[in-house]
């Protein structure tokens, strides 16, 4: 399932899918998050592969178990910003 993608290309392919919701869920509901369910696996295996700290790897686990729950367009955009500063941390 880890597809040979490294960390930086699964979070850019998680906020691809977080934007790509947010525009369409204007007004609905409950959000399709199979996609965000997949990837969610997928980097909780590259999380454990990874070379980072026990901080970083903790940080992302907790926020990969958030991408599996039931969302809503709100969730959706507080999840992006959640991501967004995820990045910027292990880029910092």
């Amino acid at each position: 399932m880890l597809l040979n993608l490294s960390l930086s290309e699964i979070l850019d392919k998680i906020r691809n899918e977080l934007i790509n919701k947010i525009s369409l869920a204007k007004n609905i509901d409950k959000i399709d998050i199979t996609t965000l369910s997949r990837q969610s696996k997928i980097l909780n295996e590259i999380i454990l592969t990874s070379e980072i700290s026990k901080e970083d790897k903790s940080m992302l686990h907790k926020f990969s178990l958030t991408l599996q729950e039931g969302m809503t367009a709100k969730s959706l955009r507080y999840e992006k910003q959640d991501l967004d500063r995820i990045i910027s941390n292990l880029n910092g």
